[in-house]
């Protein structure tokens, strides 16, 4: 468990809480679906770390990222017309360039040029990487972009969802680096993939490797042959987990990402990839596919409807009760509360990873509050090599001899 003070610096983003400024101060956050963004059109609200942003694609195909209130009179840039690669507000006309050049200011009667050059317009450095709009809402010059193995593939062998998510950021991240939930909450589902294997032993056993953009983790299943089913996934610092295909080594690859709305609410971000084919085809939403990477806001319904529960379902022998296996995950997260109160908890040894995210998150806030966080650190890290891997081994036989990662 952690205390009250302990569970505020680790949940807590908005406004200058130390989490929020160690994120928004070292690390590119994924914003926007590039799909969602057409050239002139509408431009798109993007809220992160408890502040309103607006996105939008100038007529020559770039990406702006600008605080979303003009600092006019503070009007919402949403309602903004896009054209001539700019924004240009409604109400008073006052015109944005998409690199964030005030262009005119059409209410200004003396020296208008001038007077552009001291409107404090704030824009954002964006990039463009596996169907995603990127952007660096730093202060100082961005960090280096961390170049994934699923960033610059071939628009069939990369696909991104976002779905929004009525809780603190935290509880989605260690949802996805908490592996002894899988054999449990996602039962019906592994059944109905053919993933036997990790349903068997429902209390792996957790071993660590430190890595310099986080650490990885093996969770140890034992098999009824007296052999052993190893996941090894990787948590990439701050909200990165890289989780290991079904089909090795040429399976579908899953990546999670979770990015804080507000202290409340957050943004869960799925990438499927495959770096040596087209992913399959079950992985695209039908009913979604004509717009793609919209999934709706999930999970269905709240604490009123259970969630969009489904008892009939569990009196037929669906373990969970929900049908669709993310909405498993978030409706087990929002359950929890908004910021779930981690003083409260009892944990056991099938909670290790989980502990060793927060200590992780942790650290880094506590040395950013100390002003002795270096994300240099990462610097020489090869993301490209990171990745997500599951193999069966012989009792005894170490799985750090496999080739997972740098």
């Amino acid at each position: 468990m952690l205390t009250t003070e302990h569970n505020d610096l680790l949940t807590r983003v908005e406004r200058d809480a130390p989490m929020g400024e160690l994120l928004r101060n070292n690390y590119w956050f994924p914003a926007a679906l590039s799909c969602k963004l057409e050239r002139d059109g509408a431009p798109l609200r993007v809220k992160l770390l408890g502040k309103p942003f607006v996105a939008f694609r100038s007529t020559d195909g770039r990406v702006g990222f600008f605080d979303e209130h003009c600092p006019h009179r503070r009007v919402s840039l949403a309602l903004a017309r896009n054209e001539d690669n700019a924004l240009r507000c409604i109400y008073h006309g006052w015109k944005f360039g998409v690199d964030g050049v005030v262009r005119e200011v059409p209410t200004e009667p003396h020296n208008q040029t001038k007077f552009c050059q001291r409107v404090p317009l704030r824009h954002y450095p964006t990039r463009e990487a596996a169907g995603i709009v990127w952007a660096w809402l730093g202060r100082d010059e961005p960090k280096r972009f961390p170049d994934f193995e699923f960033m610059n593939l071939p628009e069939e062998q990369v696909y991104s969802v976002r779905q929004h998510v009525r809780c603190n950021w935290v509880q989605d991240v260690e949802g996805g680096m908490d592996s002894a939930h899988t054999g449990i909450l996602h039962s019906h589902w592994l059944k109905s993939v053919g993933a036997t294997e990790v349903g068997l032993d429902t209390a792996p056993l957790y071993e660590f490797e430190p890595r310099k953009y986080g650490f990885c983790v093996a969770a140890v299943r034992r098999l009824p042959d007296g052999n052993n089913y190893i996941r090894v996934n990787h948590f990439v610092m701050p909200w990165y987990s890289f989780i290991c295909p079904e089909e090795i080594p040429e399976g579908d690859r899953l990546v999670i990402m979770t990015t804080p709305v507000d202290d409340e609410n957050c943004i869960h971000w799925s990438v499927r990839y495959n770096r040596f084919r087209p992913l399959k085809p079950s992985y695209v939403n039908p009913a979604e596919a004509h717009d793609r990477g919209s999934y709706p806001p999930a999970p269905p319904g709240g604490p009123e409807t259970s969630w969009g529960q489904d008892r009939a379902a569990m009196a037929r022998g669906h373990f969970s009760g929900f049908h669709v296996l993310n909405t498993e995950d978030f409706a087990v997260e929002e359950s929890q509360g908004a910021i779930v109160d981690r003083s409260q908890e009892y944990l056991n040894a099938g909670d290790r990873s989980v502990v060793q995210l927060r200590k992780e998150l942790l650290n880094a806030v506590t040395q950013h509050v100390a002003g002795q966080f270096s994300p240099q650190r990462h610097g020489d890290t090869s993301y490209r090599s990171i990745k997500a891997d599951a193999l069966v081994l012989a009792t005894g036989e170490r799985w750090q001899t496999a080739s997972l990662g740098e």
